[in-house]
């Protein structure tokens, strides 16, 4: 009788054997594009835990090895074990209008977020919410703005220093803070917004999604109930989100039971936008939390990444704070903190997507899983169960694209909006615009859709700390610490700092 070390030998062999047949055999599908790292079993194994820490690297090996072709990568962050990263504004513009019955972004976000180990229940349910951040909350937020600006001014004197001495401060972990009191200002409004509690459990849930999908990430398929033992907390933190908003809710779907969805009084709020989009089966306490956490965890996270950028990048180069204090308090004293004011900060759209051009969020962009064969019109074929992406950073820094690609110009693109010779350069150049040379915010019918909200948050969010605050790098350093990269994914250091001090005005 065999013993029960002969066994697991004996089931370890087989394991090795069925993984092996199974790499080939996914392989030949793709065998035709071309690979960057090892295309063998041991190698391509190897590679693809390697992509973790170095993914990055090896895409922009790929963009300039590669252009304007495709070219796949092995990875352990899709179900298929490889990534196709595709190249040239054609290919890019296919990608982009690809029917979402074929290319899909939802399954693309089911592999990459691994939302059936992290959200369990949740993660095949109605996106309800995406119409929601698309349509009310991007309409309602012009004529609240003065309530987000009043959050902002409040978080950062709560946050930021107040005194004439210089201060240095983690960035991120002051930055979060700020975007979540301010984001929940629109979301939830006055008292909950300032709520320690609440606001901890959202800005907690916020970085466990990101910390639990890496990890879950590292887990075989074969292994991933055991990842869930891990990170699968979403429903413990939905229980403490529903002990505020549960009675809110509650009182919300009784009114609305009681008068009809435009009763007197009726808050206008995302708790009530949700209400509005819920398919009958998700007007319930349970359903309209999660959608209240997973709104707030794009919001933050996006947010405060691309503020603490910017943020880096001015306080190694202090020599643009001049001209756009400039630019805001002529346009602050003409229009006010308004919406509108901010879509004619110009100068300050430009820095901020200057920075967010150069650090970014991601090495990719515009991802999409194959759920049938898609043909590309120069003959590539994406088979069904494959993830394609365009190769965003590379974009990015590509100079027959961009002059001096790799040198920060911070008014690029506000001079590109007002010396271009087209009639739509003004609008085309704004950070909000898609466009196939600048995909931060991806491309097509699927590219964030709170990025009108996002954009012109972090405008005024930099705008209020650079008419009352000055800042710099410690050390007066012109160097900002290097970002982090996480299968492709970046993040500016977490542990970097600036110096504050409150500014004095004349």
């Amino acid at each position: 009788m065999a013993t029960a070390t002969e066994l697991l030998v004996t089931a370890a062999i087989v394991y090795f054997l069925h993984q092996c047949f199974m790499f080939y055999r996914i392989r030949s599908k793709i065998r035709n594009i071309p690979t960057v790292g090892s295309d063998n079993f041991l190698g391509a194994t190897l590679d693809s835990f390697k992509f973790v820490l170095r993914g990055h690297e090896s895409i922009k090996e790929g963009y300039l090895k590669y252009k304007g072709m495709a070219f796949k990568i092995p990875t352990i962050t899709t179900s298929s074990g490889w990534l196709i990263v595709v190249n040239g504004e054609q290919m890019i513009e296919e990608l982009r209008k690809a029917p979402s019955d074929v290319l899909s972004f939802s399954e693309t976000t089911i592999d990459s977020m691994q939302t059936e180990v992290v959200f369990g229940k949740h993660a095949h349910a109605s996106e309800f919410q995406v119409g929601v951040v698309r349509s009310p909350l991007t309409r309602a937020f012009p004529s609240r703005f003065a309530e987000i600006t009043d959050e902002i001014v409040e978080s950062c004197k709560h946050y930021l220093p107040n005194g004439s001495d210089w201060v240095s401060l983690s960035l991120q972990k002051n930055l979060i803070h700020i975007v979540c009191r301010t984001s929940n200002r629109l979301f939830v409004g006055l008292p909950l917004c300032r709520n320690p509690e609440y606001r901890k459990i959202q800005e907690d849930w916020t970085i466990h999604v990101m910390i639990a999908a890496h990890v879950a990430h590292l887990f075989p398929k074969a292994l991933k109930p055991i990842a869930k033992l891990f990170v699968g907390k979403v429903d413990s933190m939905t229980r403490k989100v529903e002990k505020f908003l549960g009675p809110i809710i509650t009182e919300r779907l009784e009114n609305d039971a009681k008068y009809g969805p435009k009763w007197e009084g009726r808050p206008n709020d995302l708790v009530s936008w949700l209400i509005d989009f819920a398919p009958p089966e998700h007007k319930n306490v349970e359903d309209i939390t999660v959608r209240v956490m997973l709104i707030n965890f794009a919001a933050i996270h996006t947010t405060s990444l691309t503020l603490t950028n910017a943020l880096l990048d001015i306080a190694a180069r202090t020599e643009y704070i001049k001209p756009l204090r400039e630019e805001i308090e002529e346009v602050i004293g003409n229009h006010g903190w308004t919406k509108d004011g901010m879509g004619r900060m110009w100068k300050l759209d430009s820095f901020i997507k200057e920075s967010s051009r150069l650090a970014g969020l991601s090495e990719t962009a515009a991802a999409r899983k194959a759920v049938k064969d898609f043909t590309f019109s120069n003959g590539l074929t994406i088979p069904a169960g494959f993830t394609v992406a365009a190769a965003s950073q590379g974009i990015h820094t590509d100079p027959t694209i961009y002059e001096d690609p790799n040198s920060f110009n911070g008014f690029r693109f506000s001079e590109m909006r007002q010396n271009g010779t087209n009639e739509y350069d003004p609008l085309r150049h704004q950070m909000v615009s898609l466009d196939s040379t600048y995909l931060l915010f991806g491309h097509g019918r699927h590219a964030c859709p709170g990025r009108f909200f996002a954009v012109n948050e972090v405008k005024a969010m930099m705008a209020h700390i650079l008419l009352n605050y000055d800042i710099k790098l410690p050390g007066d350093s012109k160097e900002i610490p290097r970002g982090k990269y996480f299968a492709g994914a970046r993040t500016p250091a977490p542990n970097a700092e600036i110096m504050f001090r409150k500014r004095k005005r004349d």
